[in-house]
């Protein structure tokens, strides 16, 4: 018997991403603020040395990083917090749900948030940092679009420009890291409720995207050991860390918990 598997839903990885936003908003929301002081003097005509100051664009550049780092500890760090919380006992309804489809037995009071603890606390201060990473890579592009451009002596508009597209990466950036992170986390769960319930196999589900990673596609209905990933009936050999379902960016196949009730019959 397969248990059916817990698929993340759009809606949760669109929740993730707006508490994302910030990390590249802030940003997009300050173009103007940052180039105050952009003033790129031309080239001297004689030997004079005329030496150009981004003091106040550096400035402006350090006074924007320092306000996103507040609203990490105020706004984001609390609202993933609370995203977390949400989706750990979303994923604990439907993995009860399945479990008294599957096998007619209700665990739901059998199981409590506490029992996912770590992996709930390491997601947490891992997309604190990504969420940190996606501003500091924002900051990045915006200062050497700022400091080229002194060194090129463009025109403002054309450093605007290319501070509105270092936001526009930002915020494709957040929108793949919360689709990603979302469907990490309930892989995790899957394989921590699975080993909770004392399953010790699970069966192999291809995700179904149009253009798939083919080792991914050619595991469909393999069946694996939970704990060591050893294959158990299927092709393509054992699974290492690193190759479990959900680990690799933008995995979307999942671990479907598998009951030998047959096998143990026989």
């Amino acid at each position: 018997m397969t248990l059916r598997p817990i698929i993340p839903t759009q809606a949760q990885a669109a929740d993730l991403a707006t508490i994302y936003a910030p990390a590249w908003r802030i940003w997009s929301e300050n173009i103007d603020r940052i180039l105050a002081g952009y003033d790129p003097q031309p080239l001297p005509t004689t030997d004079a040395l005329t030496l150009d100051t981004a003091d106040q664009v550096q400035a402006a550049i350090g006074a924007v990083a320092s306000e996103f780092l507040t609203i990490l500890t105020t706004r984001i760090t609390p609202a993933l917090k609370r995203w977390v919380v949400t989706a750990e006992l979303r994923h604990r309804q439907r993995w009860a749900a399945a479990v008294k489809a599957g096998v007619g037995i209700e665990i739901d009071m059998l199981m409590s948030a506490q029992d996912v603890q770590e992996p709930l606390s390491a997601w947490l201060a891992r997309n604190v940092a990504l969420c940190r990473n996606v501003s500091d890579q924002a900051q990045a592009r915006i200062s050497d679009a700022v400091f080229r451009g002194y060194q090129e002596r463009r025109p403002v508009r054309e450093v605007a420009a290319e501070i509105r597209e270092a936001t526009g990466m930002g915020r494709t950036r957040a929108i793949r890291i919360a689709a990603d992170q979302s469907s990490k986390l309930s892989s995790q769960l899957d394989r921590e409720r699975q080993a909770e319930a004392g399953l010790t196999q699970f069966k192999w589900r291809h995700s179904g995207k149009m253009h798939p990673r083919q080792n991914h596609k050619a595991r469909d209905g393999n069946l694996y050991e939970l704990r060591t990933g050893k294959i158990v009936r299927g092709d393509g050999g054992d699974l290492t860390p690193d190759q479990r379902a959900g680990v690799q960016p933008w995995c979307g196949c999942r671990e479907a918990a598998y009951i030998a009730l047959l096998e143990e019959i026989d």
